[in-house]
């Protein structure tokens, strides 16, 4: 199967130019992350995850749908490719309250043009463009500053000035999707992993984010924070369709609107 790019485009609301150039790449991650959530749903339902390409397009494009980060930065690397960028799968670990999660706990992208970059739209509200791999001064975006640096024999990638800390470890070796089958696996059907416990769903705006967990609402809007704890299921339920335009049925069923789906304006990085 062919990766249906126009397709693609359309369902992440992108217009522009498609040339495989860095200000591309910093504007296709940015109308992802505006047009397609990161969530968790299908770990909390019980619907098994696969991560063949024809099962992540159908899942994000063709029914419209988020994912976590195996199914939406698989999925991205395979449209980066078909728009002629150069892009290799990365193992991350994140940093955890714990310490490291575990091997394979996260997948990142690396895309190489006249420098490397870290693009990334499967890790919530992170950087909004991507990640100079080279640079090692902060790194700002969307006002909110970022840092690449060196350490323990590979790299690491955080937001700066959080209270805990943000971000991941990676190394630059590149990986197939079969590599993550194991950990994706354990944290889409474990009783005990915070995707299934906690069904995640999060979503950047042109004015701040949202969070939606079965037990909180974490984010801003337009300078004003939602922070609550979430009540019930039908609170769950009405709060995801209120902030988030999703919509998840008594039987299970998930649908995303596109009401509050908002087009990009492709403008060059801060």
């Amino acid at each position: 199967m062919t990766l249906d790019a126009g397709a693609y485009l359309k369902r992440i609301g992108y217009i522009g130019s498609i040339s495989p150039t860095a200000e591309t790449l910093r504007a296709l991650q940015r109308a992802h992350l505006l047009a397609v959530p990161f969530e968790a749903l299908d770990c909390f339902l019980g619907v098994p995850i696969r991560l063949e390409r024809e099962a992540l397009f159908d899942k994000v494009v063709t029914r419209r749908r988020g994912g976590f980060c195996y199914e939406l930065n698989g999925l991205f690397a395979e449209l980066l490719v078909a728009l002629g960028f150069t892009v290799s799968r990365l193992a991350a670990r994140p940093f955890t309250a714990e310490g490291l999660a575990p091997p394979y706990a996260h997948l990142a992208l690396l895309v190489e043009l006249d420098r490397r970059w870290l693009a990334d739209v499967g890790f919530g509200y992170f950087a909004l463009e991507p990640l100079d791999i080279h640079e090692r001064s902060a790194q700002i975006r969307d006002g909110r500053r970022f840092r690449v640096t060196e350490e323990g024999g590979a790299l690491a990638a955080e937001e700066l000035g959080m209270r805990s800390r943000w971000g991941y470890r990676f190394t630059l070796e590149p990986h197939g999707l079969e590599d993550y089958l194991e950990q994706c696996r354990a944290y889409s059907t474990d009783p005990a992993s915070g995707f299934v416990r906690r069904a995640t769903v999060s979503l950047a705006f042109p004015d701040g984010w949202v969070t939606v967990t079965r037990d909180q609402v974490i984010g801003s809007r337009g300078g004003q924070r939602l922070d609550r704890p979430i009540k019930d299921d039908a609170d769950w339920r009405r709060t995801l369709r209120e902030l988030l335009d999703v919509k998840v049925t008594p039987e299970g069923r998930v649908s995303l609107g596109a009401g509050q789906r908002p087009r990009l304006l492709n403008r060059p990085s801060n």
